[in-house]
């Protein structure tokens, strides 16, 4: 499967030369279409939300709403390392179709990279295995990545009942 098709398919584009964003993670990083990524901020503290789910980090205040915090590392049943001293938040967009819930985040370990890729510059990574939260396995110029499941992250998100009419308190 090509990115191209993996990025249609996600974010609704058919553009020859793809416009992703290279999203560093603990173990390995992401690449994700650029429309997927609504805003990168810092690091913040996060409200608990009791008897959460190991992959729920908290929620944060983003815009007067209250969003859900994911940990990609724990979606996909790995553990999870200490952060980075580049530690982020990804704030983003919800592409399925009729969500309740526009925006979710994600803990990222530092500053995603903008890149715009071909068919020809990414290549599937036959030898990798995907996990739960994972589409496919790429190795592209900058080394490998994961296209992750973003229906699946975002279904996790949405499954916590917390919606974008929620506000922070």
């Amino acid at each position: 499967m090509s990115i191209e098709s993996e990025a249609t398919a996600t974010a609704g584009t058919g553009d020859e030369r793809l416009a992703t964003f290279w999203v560093p993670m603990q173990q390995k990083s992401l690449l994700v279409p650029q429309v997927a990524i609504a805003e990168v901020v810092a690091k913040a503290t996060l409200q608990a939300v009791p008897d959460a789910p190991v992959w729920l980090l908290g929620r944060l205040d983003w815009r007067g709403q209250s969003l859900p915090v994911l940990s990609y590392e724990a979606a996909n049943g790995q553990t999870q390392a200490p952060d980075s001293p580049g530690v982020r938040l990804a704030i983003f967009n919800t592409l399925s179709d009729g969500a309740a819930l526009p925006f979710w985040a994600l803990r990222i370990q530092g500053i995603p990279r903008l890149l715009r890729l071909s068919d020809a510059e990414v290549r599937e990574d036959s030898l990798a295995r995907c996990t739960r939260a994972e589409r496919l396995a790429v190795i592209t110029q900058l080394g490998k990545a994961s296209i992750p499941d973003l229906d699946y992250l975002e279904s996790l998100a949405a499954s916590i009942g917390i919606t974008s009419a929620e506000r922070a308190d």
